[in-house]
C-alpha cells in the first residue's frame, strides 16, 4: 500500500522527477568533453606530459564503460532511487576531491571515483523514466532526455573553455558540488520507493573483466594512431586484441544466463535492432563532428568561437525536433520517426560527399540536416528500447543503450583517427585531407543507411506475453 502511495505520488511530480534526471544526465555527460580543454594546464600545473594528461579525460569514460551493465544490474536488484541519489552524492565528493587535488595520482584517483558516482547516475536515468511515465508520454520525456544528454556531450569542450576564461581549472569541477548535493536531496525525497524486481543471478564478473580489458585496448589502440600514425604495428595489435576480448564477451553472453550481454534483453526485437542502429549513429556523429572541427581551424582558417557558432547547428537543431518526435512517436508509434530520422543521417553526409568542394556552406547544411536527423532518431529509438525492455530489467537496459552510446563514440574516434588523422598536422595537403573527409562521410552514409533500412529486416514471431509497459 505504501508503494502504490508513493508511485502515485511521483507520478504526480514526474515532470519534476524527470528535471533532476536531466540535471543528473547533464552533469555526468558534460564532464566526458568539459575536461578537455583544461588538460594542457593541468599538464602544466602536474608536471606530467600531455600523453600522461590525457587520462584523467580516458579514465572517467572508461570506468563508465566497465561499470554500467554491473550498476545497471545491481540496480534492477536493489533500490533504484537509493543507488541513483548516492550516485549524486558520490560524483560530488569525486568532483570536490578532483578541485582539491595536489598531485597526479590523486588526480586520477578522484576522477575514477567521480566516474563511479556518472555511472550510478547514468544506468538509472532513462529507467527512473520509464518507470514513473506511462507509455503514452515516454517518448515525449525520453525525447527531451535525449536534447540534455546530446547537449551535453557536445557542448563540454565550449563550456570548458569559457570557464578557464573567467576562472582556474578546478572551478570546472567546484560547479558540480552544489548541483549534485542539490539532485541527490531531490532524489531521496521525490523518486519512488521500492526494491528491484529481478530475479536474483550471479553478476558477471568475467564478462565485466573482458569489456573493460577490451574498451581499455581499443582506447590506447586510438591513442596509438594518433601519436605513431595509422600504420602502426602497436595499435593494430592493441585494437586486434580489444575486439578479440569484446567476440569473447559476445561468446560469454551465449554460454551464460547471467552475462552482461543479458539473453532475455537481446531476445527482443526492439532491444537489439534498436542498440545496433544506436551504436552507428553514435559512431557516424562522433566520426563527423571531430574532423569537422580541425578542418574548420586548420584548413579553413575559421577561428574557435566562429567554429564553434557553426557546430551548434546540430544540437540546436537536434533540441528542436526531439521533443516533437517524441510526442508523435506517443502518438502514432515509433517506425517512423526512427527511418526517417537514420535516412536524414544517411543524406546529410552526401552534403560533403557530392560538393564539388568542402566547403563551409556544405558542412553546415551536413550538420543541420543531421542535427534533425539525430532528433527524430535517438528520442524515438531510447523510448522503443526501454518500452520493449522488462520492468525487472529497465536499469539494465538502460545501462547497456548508454553503454552502446559510448562504445559507438570510442569507435567513432578510431575511425576518424584512422582515416584523416593527419588533418592539422604540417605539410597535410589540402586535397589529400579532403578528400580522405569524403571518404570517411561516406562510410559513415553507409552505416546510417544500414540503420534506415534495420526496420525491414524480417520479424521473427515473439511471444508478447511478460513485456510491460
Amino acid at each position: 500500500m505504501e508503494r502504490n502511495h508513493t508511485m502515485s505520488e511521483a507520478q504526480r511530480n514526474k515532470w519534476g522527477i524527470l528535471q533532476v534526471v536531466n540535471m543528473g544526465t547533464l552533469i555526468s555527460t558534460l564532464d566526458v568533453g568539459i575536461v578537455n580543454v583544461s588538460l594542457p594546464i593541468m599538464a602544466k600545473q602536474f608536471s606530467v606530459s600531455l600523453a600522461q594528461i590525457q587520462w584523467v579525460a580516458t579514465i572517467y569514460l572508461l570506468t563508465m564503460v566497465v561499470l554500467l551493465p554491473f550498476m545497471g544490474k545491481l540496480s534492477d536488484r536493489m533500490e533504484r532511487r537509493t543507488i541513483y541519489s548516492y550516485g549524486f552524492l558520490i560524483f560530488g565528493i569525486g568532483s570536490l576531491c578532483i578541485a582539491i587535488s595536489h598531485g597526479f595520482a590523486a588526480l586520477l584517483l578522484s576522477r575514477c571515483l567521480q566516474g563511479i558516482g556518472a555511472t550510478m547516475i547514468m544506468a538509472n536515468s532513462q529507467a527512473i523514466v520509464r518507470q514513473v511515465f506511462p507509455d503514452h508520454e515516454r517518448g515525449r520525456a525520453l525525447g527531451i532526455n535525449a536534447v540534455v544528454i546530446s547537449v551535453g556531450t557536445l557542448s563540454g569542450p565550449a563550456l570548458g573553455g569559457l570557464l578557464l576564461e573567467i576562472a582556474d581549472w578546478p572551478w570546472l569541477f567546484w560547479i558540480n558540488v552544489p548541483i549534485a548535493l542539490a539532485a541527490c536531496f531531490l532524489g531521496f525525497r521525490w523518486f519512488p520507493r521500492g526494491t528491484g524486481e529481478s530475479v536474483r543471478t550471479p553478476f558477471d564478473f568475467v564478462g565485466t573483466v573482458l569489456l573493460g580489458a577490451g574498451a581499455c585496448l581499443l582506447m590506447i589502440a586510438a591513442e596509438s594512431i594518433k601519436e605513431q600514425g595509422a600504420f602502426s604495428a602497436a595499435a593494430w595489435l592493441e585494437g586486434a586484441i580489444g575486439i578479440g576480448l569484446l567476440v569473447a564477451l559476445w561468446l560469454q553472453g551465449r554460454r551464460i544466463d547471467y552475462g552482461i550481454v543479458d539473453r532475455e534483453l537481446f531476445s527482443r526485437r526492439k532491444v537489439w535492432v534498436g542498440n545496433a542502429g544506436s551504436f552507428l549513429i553514435n559512431l557516424a556523429q562522433t566520426a563527423t563532428l571531430i574532423p569537422v572541427t580541425f578542418y574548420l581551424q586548420s584548413q579553413l582558417g575559421y577561428s574557435a568561437w566562429s567554429t564553434g557558432a557553426l557546430l551548434m547547428l546540430q544540437p540546436l537543431l537536434m533540441g528542436i525536433v526531439a521533443p516533437f518526435a517524441g510526442w508523435f512517436r506517443d502518438k502514432y508509434g515509433g517506425t517512423f520517426p526512427i527511418a526517417a530520422g537514420a535516412l536524414l543521417c544517411a543524406v546529410s553526409m552526401l552534403f560533403v560527399v557530392l560538393a564539388p568542394g568542402v566547403t563551409p556552406v556544405s558542412i553546415g547544411l551536413q550538420l543541420s540536416v543531421f542535427g534533425i536527423g539525430i532528433g527524430l532518431f535517438h528520442a524515438t529509438n531510447n523510448a522503443e528500447i526501454m518500452s520493449a525492455a522488462p520492468a525487472s530489467k529497465s536499469s539494465l537496459a538502460g545501462s547497456l543503450l548508454a553503454l552502446v552510446r559510448y562504445l559507438g563514440q570510442i569507435a567513432g574516434i578510431g575511425l576518424a583517427t584512422l582515416l584523416v588523422g593527419s588533418m592539422g598536422q604540417p605539410g597535410a595537403a589540402m586535397e589529400s585531407v579532403g578528400m580522405l573527409l569524403r571518404v570517411l562521410f561516406g562510410l559513415c552514409f553507409v552505416f546510417c543507411l544500414l540503420v534506415a533500412l534495420s526496420g525491414r529486416l524480417p520479424k521473427k514471431k515473439q511471444n508478447s506475453a511478460g513485456i510491460s509497459a
